[in-house]
């Protein structure tokens, strides 16, 4: 189908739902229903805490859990080739957490098998004080205490980390698909070797400057370079998982304006990193979106207009003051259905209070 055809199916399509919806008729399921978890829940200690869990993904009727893995430098299971990145509740227990995490969710209570994806978070800590030369650098020259520079992820030990981490879990536990969340480029791409990267890249003789010569950093030239670099990484990391017929995610950044938009910006073009992933999940924290963020059932029309399930819409439960409420989750998630999401995940599992687990259930089985 082309783009015209595409475009005209997609507004069909909205304008079909929303009829439905003024006619008190269900609204139709996403086929794709996944429930993510952080690292935290992954690491729950609290007894019986992953067989609730498993109860509450039969109860909204989840086809797909995602499974934090960790960090490079911070895993959640025992990794043998790099046993000093192991976090401290396996070191001090041995135990996978990975492993019974899957063991206790990928299958559902009628013995279908859901999809499991495991998420790797690239942001570092430890790694940084280790190595400090892995750090990004803000225009200013400050390293960052929690993101890799892109020479360093691009060419460097970071992105070896990170395409060796994938292509572990990817061979160890033989999920759906890899994928990676936190992987942006946003203040820290100025140091040193990224400006090496940005003269090799570009052509260019020195970073944009303005007027008073501080760097440009909304030069279009930089997001163009932070794209390039971007879907340089996870061609990589697609490369690494690809042996064992795993398929990689990723997790990027919603518009900030026009929900036809993108994050090039911090180095998500969505069209560029659609060559190179399976899919991507689109940030819609609803509770930390600004006045300006395209609505919810815009930004679904739109995915679905570009990629259709290609593209996931990722709802969010953080706010600024901690959680968004109930209602206002039911509110993304009837709004998304609204605009013809095939594909949706909400994140993450521990902020889900029993209104919560409601409004999903509502929403993904329809009482």
């Amino acid at each position: 189908m082309n783009r015209a055809a595409s475009a005209i199916a997609g507004a069909l399509l909205a304008s079909t739902l929303t009829m439905a919806s003024c006619a008190g008729e269900p609204l139709p399921k996403p086929a794709d229903r996944m429930v993510n978890l952080g690292f935290e829940d992954v690491v729950n200690s609290e007894p019986g805490y992953l067989a609730k869990l498993s109860e509450r993904l039969d109860s909204v009727n989840a086809t797909a859990v995602s499974i934090s893995v960790g960090r490079t430098d911070w895993t959640a299971f025992p990794w043998p080739d790099q046993s000093g990145a192991e976090s401290s509740e396996v070191s001090q227990s041995g135990r996978d957490f990975v492993a019974e995490s899957i063991t206790a969710l990928e299958t559902a209570d009628d013995g279908s098998k859901r999809d499991v994806i495991l998420t790797i978070d690239v942001l570092l800590d430890r790694a940084l004080k280790e190595d400090p030369a892995l750090a990004g650098r803000n225009v200013d020259g400050a390293a960052s205490d929690s993101f890799a520079g892109v020479w360093s992820l691009r060419h460097g030990a970071a992105g070896t980390r990170l395409a060796s981490l994938a292509a572990a879990v990817a061979k160890k536990y033989r999920p759906s698909a890899v994928n990676l969340t936190e992987l942006m480029f946003d203040d820290f791409t100025f140091g040193g070797n990224d400006l090496k990267d940005f003269k090799i890249t570009t052509g260019s003789t020195d970073w944009p400057r303005n007027g008073d010569g501080t760097i440009d950093t909304s030069d279009p030239r930089i997001h163009t370079w932070r794209s390039e670099a971007m879907a340089d990484i996870v061609r990589k990391v697609s490369a690494a998982v690809e042996p064992y017929g795993v398929n990689l995610d990723m997790d990027v950044r919603s518009p900030r304006d026009s929900p036809s938009g993108d994050r090039a910006d911090s180095g998500h073009d969505y069209d560029l990193l659609l060559k190179q992933v399976d899919r991507l999940h689109v940030w819609e924290y609803v509770g930390l979106n600004s006045e300006r963020s395209p609505k919810t059932r815009e930004l679904a029309e739109s995915m679905n207009r570009r990629a259709g399930s290609r593209m996931s819409l990722s709802v969010g439960l953080w706010s600024n003051e901690g959680r968004i409420t109930a209602g206002e989750f039911g509110t993304a998630l009837r709004e998304a259905a609204l605009g013809g999401a095939t594909s949706v995940s909400v994140t993450p599992a521990s902020l889900m209070e029993e209104q919560h687990w409601g409004e999903l259930r509502k929403a993904w089985v329809g009482k």
